[in-house]
């Protein structure tokens, strides 16, 4: 064997050596290849299971949202009802506000004709006390010797003066 050929064997050595480091590194690529593209396929099916599952509670949720509109649709014809109740209620309040205002107007209007009633009957007892007092007075020049008479007058006139004291607090009283 010729130099040349023993040259191109030990080429060809090296090149078949060359050739399967290459093709070591090439079934380890391969290899490390083939493990993400596992690797990726669970993360796949993972991420399909995952969408699955936001799919399902997306449904739920918007289950969810239909009774949550349902129910505030219920919630508004609810509070509606009770505004007209509300409303009518107070309409029947106020109605009913007015009439006893009236009634009251009315009862008011009794009460002061009773007071201008006992004002008229005071100036009377007025009018009694000062032929009363003057009938004492002549009663005390004819009766010089009769005092039990006389104090039993006086009794008589403290009687009518609490009696105009007591009535004039009564209409005090009625006034107020």
């Amino acid at each position: 064997m010729s130099t040349n050929t023993e040259a191109r064997i030990s080429l060809l050595e090296r090149d078949v050596a060359d050739l399967r480091t290459w093709s070591l590194e090439q079934s380890k690529v391969s290899v490390a290849i083939l493990a993400a593209l596992g690797d990726l396929q669970k993360g796949q099916e993972e991420l399909r299971k995952g969408q699955e599952e936001l799919r399902a509670e997306v449904g739920g949720l918007r289950e969810g949202q239909e009774a949550l509109r349902k129910d505030q649709e219920g919630l508004r014809a609810e509070v509606g009802g009770l505004r007209e109740e509300l409303h009518a209620e107070i309409r029947e309040l106020r109605k009913d506000l007015y009439t006893e205002a009236r009634s009251l107007r009315g009862e008011i209007g009794g009460v002061r004709s009773e007071v201008g009633g006992l004002r008229n009957e005071l100036g009377g007892v007025k009018e009694e006390i000062k032929e009363i007092r003057g009938d004492l007075g002549a009663v005390k020049r004819s009766a010089g010797n009769l005092e039990s008479s006389m104090k039993r007058v006086e009794g008589d006139v403290a009687e009518v003066k609490a009696g105009h004291i007591e009535l004039r607090n009564l209409v005090a009283g009625m006034i107020r």
